[in-house]
């Protein structure tokens, strides 16, 4: 997460206070982080699944090049049959080469894809994050508030110290997953009675 600092004109008197919050946590602590976490490994998961039959079937490909490869110098077939198996093999280069870059081009694709889609995510994630804090800041009247988890462009902490009691973090989670739907469990099994009248005799 990016350094971030919200200020806030908090009245004419200047009451306002310096406040920190851990965004790596809120981020992470966030009901809908690992919802759309899922969803995009679902579908990291049918890209791999698609790409695994794609080499699959290119591999099947070798193989049958190379079966023809064996055979297209064999001097028990005639010169005719021999040219066949040449044509063949040439046929089956282009193919399997084909095959190589159809696999190429469909990674590339999809990592793009991929990218753009956890970009999004994030994006949308973060901003619904920061409206809560800048909704906050104003409400309580903070003057700023601070990433701690952030870094400056040397790379050294943006708050090097904060008192405890000027962190909001758990309460900006809260606030966020305040909505947050309740899971339904699964329906418990109807446990089967034993039917009396067929354990008499």
């Amino acid at each position: 997460m990016a350094v971030c600092a919200w200020g806030f004109s908090a009245s004419a008197q200047g009451t306002g206070k310096i406040v920190t919050v851990d965004l790596n946590k809120v981020f992470n602590d966030y009901y809908k982080t690992p919802v759309a976490t899922a969803k995009l490994k679902d579908t990291v998961d049918s890209y791999k699944k698609e790409h695994d039959d794609m080499v699959a079937n290119y591999k099947k490909q070798i193989d049958e090049l190379n079966k023809l490869r064996e055979e297209q110098d064999k001097t028990e077939y005639t010169p005719e049959v021999r040219e066949q198996k040449r044509k063949a093999v040439a046929e089956k280069i282009a193919e399997t080469q084909k095959l190589n870059r159809d696999i190429e081009e469909y990674d590339n694709g999809h990592q793009n894809i991929l990218k753009e889609q956890t970009q999004r995510m994030r994006q949308t994630i973060v901003k619904e994050i920061t409206d809560v804090i800048a909704k906050e800041a104003r409400d309580q009247g903070y003057l700023f508030v601070l990433d701690k988890t952030g870094n400056t462009l040397n790379g050294v902490p943006a708050v090097v110290y904060a008192q405890d009691n000027t962190e909001i973090t758990d309460d900006i989670v809260k606030i966020l997953n305040k909505n947050q739907p309740k899971t339904t469990e699964a329906p418990k099994p109807v446990e089967k009675k034993d039917d009396k009248k067929g354990n008499k005799k």
